[in-house]
C-alpha cells in the first residue's frame, strides 16, 4: 500500500448567523429548538410571484471570511439556480454561486501536531441558500422548512491535504476563523458547520 498517496480536498458548509434568510426578510431561527415550520415565508416555500432581495449582511459576512482566508474578491459575483428534486427543496432548485463566486484563490495556514505549519489553498468561497430539514419518524418523513433559505457559506479547498490530521487541523482552523468573525457559532451538534 505504500504506492498510495492520500489526497484530500474539503468542501465545508457553514450556516451564517444572519438575522434574516438569504433572499427574504423572513427571520432565521434555531432549526433545532424552534417549532417546525414557524419561520417560513412565500419565498422560501417557492410560491409563485415572489421576488428575491439579497441579504446584505450575508454578503458582508462572506467577504469578511474571504479576506480572513486571503482570498481575491472579484468585482462581480453571480447567483444561479441549481436544479434538483428532493422533498426538502420546495422550489425544485437551490440558489447558489458557481461560475462567479464571492471569493476565490485564497489560502489558510494550518498548524500540525509536530508544530510545523502548512498552507492549504482555498479554491473558492461562495454563498448559497440552505434547504429544509427532513425528520424520519414511524416509517415516514416530516419536512421542516425553517432552514429553507438560510444563508450558507461554502468554503472549497484545493486538494492540498495529505492526511486525516491535516484535514482536522484545516477544519479546526476554519471553525476558529468563522467563530472569531461572528459568522458561525461552530456548534457542530446542531449541524451548522
Amino acid at each position: 500500500m505504500s504506492d498510495w498517496i492520500t489526497i484530500i480536498g474539503l468542501e465545508v458548509h457553514a450556516e451564517m448567523l444572519t438575522e434574516t434568510k438569504m433572499f427574504s426578510a423572513c427571520p432565521v431561527v434555531d432549526s433545532v429548538t424552534a417549532a417546525p415550520n414557524s419561520a417560513v415565508d412565500p419565498l422560501s416555500l417557492g410560491m409563485p410571484g415572489t421576488l428575491p432581495v439579497i441579504n446584505q449582511q450575508a454578503m458582508d459576512m462572506g467577504m469578511m471570511v474571504g479576506l480572513a482566508l486571503n482570498c481575491e474578491i472579484p468585482p462581480f459575483n453571480q447567483f444561479a439556480r441549481k436544479n434538483y428534486f428532493y422533498p426538502d427543496l420546495p422550489k425544485g432548485y437551490q440558489v447558489s454561486q458557481y461560475e462567479l463566486p464571492l471569493c476565490r484563490h485564497g489560502q489558510v495556514e494550518i498548524e500540525l501536531e509536530d508544530g510545523s505549519t502548512k498552507v492549504i489553498r482555498v479554491r473558492r468561497v461562495h454563498m448559497e441558500e440552505d434547504t429544509g430539514k427532513l425528520t424520519h419518524v414511524n416509517g415516514g418523513s416530516l419536512v421542516d422548512f425553517n432552514r429553507a433559505g438560510v444563508p450558507l457559506l461554502e468554503i472549497v479547498s484545493e486538494p492540498d491535504i495529505r492526511s486525516s490530521a491535516e484535514a482536522e487541523a484545516y477544519a479546526r482552523k476554519l471553525r476558529a476563523i468563522l467563530q472569531y468573525l461572528g459568522v458561525n457559532h461552530g456548534d457542530m451538534s446542531k449541524g451548522v458547520l
